[in-house]
C-alpha cells in the first residue's frame, strides 16, 4: 500500500514538473512559424484572384506558399 502510493505521487511529481517546459516550447515555434510566414509571403506575392476559375494562379499561388512553408525550395 504504501509503495503504491509513494509510485503514484512521484508520477503526479514527474508531470508537475514537465507541464511547464511543455507550455513554454509552443511560443517559440508560434514566433518562428510567424517570421516563416512572412518570409514565404513576401516570396510569393499578393495573392491573386481566380476570375472565372480558370488559368490557376490562385492555385499555383497557394502551392508555391504551401512548398514555402514546408521547406521545399523548388
Amino acid at each position: 500500500m504504501i509503495t503504491t502510493m509513494r509510485t503514484i505521487v512521484l508520477g503526479l511529481s514527474l508531470v508537475a514538473l514537465a507541464a511547464p517546459s511543455l507550455q513554454a516550447a509552443p511560443s517559440a515555434q508560434a514566433r518562428d512559424d510567424a517570421s516563416q510566414q512572412q518570409r514565404c509571403r513576401d516570396m510569393v506575392g499578393k495573392e491573386t484572384g481566380e476570375g472565372e476559375g480558370r488559368g490557376h494562379a490562385g492555385h499555383f499561388q497557394a502551392q508555391r506558399f504551401s512548398d514555402c512553408m514546408m521547406g521545399v525550395e523548388r
